[in-house]
């Protein structure tokens, strides 16, 4: 994706083609909206709409950036120092489901922005590591310091599967990702407790080794320094 524009005309043409896109899609649907279509009810030349927007796949880029942005806004006032990292988890998955559920049918498109190695993929990982950062140092107590410092990376490396689940989930209302969401935050909960003894800190650092080898190192958020257990090892 390009960078965003610095105008306020580019900003504002930016934006109407973003929502003329969404109309297009919820209209025609996804595979039947060309960019040409868009642009022309946009009201822009497309060599114009190829300038903000590269592609279709480049617009949900912008769509999912937009909206966790949005997730990190809505959270922000939520993970108030004092929650536990049961309720700080609950509030990270709450606001997504907020934000994400009227966009549901672009699951399968988003998943495939999330690995990519575009711009966007870094911003969006930057946004959603940033949102666990708050909630594991907001918690209270602090998780035991064996892990505190790789939680942060364990939680969003969990939420990409979770959100994996509920970009592919049919059920009705998404009840079944809906349901994962719900029992995820206690169990981590108390896994995280129990990470204050030798043998389950083992098995947290495995757990999170076989979540990091899902992803490429050149995915990695740069977010501080968020070393996998891996790493580490080697």
């Amino acid at each position: 994706m390009k960078s965003q524009p610095r105008t306020h005309k580019g900003q504002a043409t930016q934006a109407k083609l973003l929502h003329t896109a969404l109309e297009c899609f919820a209209a025609q649907g996804y595979r039947a909206s060309s960019m040409r279509v868009i642009a022309a009810r946009a009201g822009v030349s497309l060599s114009h709409a190829y300038y903000y927007f590269q592609s279709k796949e480049d617009i949900v880029a912008q769509l999912l950036l937009n909206l966790r942005t949005e997730q990190l806004q809505k959270c922000v006032a939520h993970l108030d120092e004092g929650n536990t990292l049961e309720s700080n988890i609950r509030v990270v998955y709450d606001a997504a489901l907020e934000v994400m559920e009227p966009y549901h049918d672009f699951g399968p498109t988003f998943l495939k922005v999330l690995l990519s190695r575009e711009a966007a993929n870094e911003e969006i990982a930057h946004i959603e590591l940033s949102l666990w950062e708050k909630a594991v140092a907001g918690s209270r107590p602090l998780p035991p310091l064996g892990i505190r410092r790789d939680l942060p990376r364990f939680l969003w490396l969990l939420s990409n599967q979770v959100f994996t689940a509920w970009a592919y989930d049919n059920s009705k209302d998404h009840r079944r990702s809906k349901l994962l969401m719900k029992n995820t935050a206690p169990v981590v909960a108390k896994f995280a407790v129990l990470c204050r003894l030798p043998v389950v800190r083992s098995l947290f650092e495995d757990v999170l080794s076989l979540l990091d080898s899902g992803k490429d190192i050149h995915d990695e958020p740069a977010s501080g320094d968020h070393k996998s257990a891996a790493a580490r090892a080697s």
